[in-house]
């Protein structure tokens, strides 16, 4: 794997725990677990939180590294011998 993956891979770690830390606070423990067994929902209720819980920068920051990862894998598998 390029080393480009694991860095996109970590700040889009980073991005999820500062938004799952802002769920927790805000919506509490039930929606919190869900925020962690599903990342996607953390992903949608951080987008449509981000100017009440101040998560601006965070969204853009993991939507772009979800773009490039993406981007990324899509290159990757044109390399595969299938």
């Amino acid at each position: 794997m390029s080393p480009l993956v694991y860095l996109i891979s970590a700040v889009s770690i980073v991005c999820w725990i500062m938004v799952l830390i802002k769920l927790f606070k805000k919506e509490g423990v039930g929606l919190g677990i869900l925020g962690i067994i599903c990342g996607l929902y953390t992903f949608i209720w951080g987008w449509l939180n981000h100017k009440k819980q101040n998560l601006t920068i965070v969204m853009i920051v993991w939507s772009v590294a979800a773009v490039v990862m993406g981007i990324t894998n899509a290159s990757m598998m044109k390399d595969l011998p299938y």
